[in-house]
């Protein structure tokens, strides 16, 4: 008869209207938050968990809209970095000895060609000189000294 009787009293009865009447806020003072917490097992919840879906639903731009760039960069230490870097390290990777000794030697190089051509310029302008003044012919000059003309340049020899 009882088995009769709840049910028939459970259909009767408006559950909407009685959780109306509850004080949410009473029942919830009654609940040991700390107790509650303390019966959750925190492995078997994790594993519950879709790290992916967990994941894809956090909005990066948003996130990345709310730091602060300037304050990020005004804690960064210039210093402390600085001092962390390899500077001959990075010498040596951009191979920067080499180029230096290129460009010194080009610059060598360069110095001593226009040294020479100076030199050469002098040296013909003070053998016009004597000869000038030896009142010999311009024109009769040989081209250079006898060894150093080639013989396989007979044109440069004089006839």
């Amino acid at each position: 008869m009882v088995e009769q009787v709840v049910p028939a009293v459970i259909s009767a009865v408006d559950l909407d209207a009685v959780l109306a009447q509850v004080d949410m806020d009473a029942l919830l003072e009654r609940i040991d938050v700390d107790a509650l917490v303390a019966r959750i097992d925190v492995d078997k919840l994790l594993l519950q968990i879709d790290l992916n879906k967990l994941v894809s639903q956090i909005d990066i731009a948003a996130i990345v809209d709310q730091i602060d760039l300037n304050n990020l960069v005004g804690k960064i230490d210039i210093d402390q970095l600085i001092a962390q870097v390899d500077v001959a390290a990075i010498a040596e990777r951009a191979e920067i000895g080499d180029l230096v000794a290129q460009s010194t030697s080009q610059v060598a190089g360069s110095t001593l060609d226009l040294a020479r051509r100076q030199l050469v310029g002098l040296d013909v302008m003070m053998v016009r000189v004597a000869r000038r003044i030896c009142r010999r012919d311009p024109d009769k000059l040989k081209p250079g000294p006898e060894l150093l003309i080639s013989a396989d340049a007979p044109e440069l020899v004089e006839q």
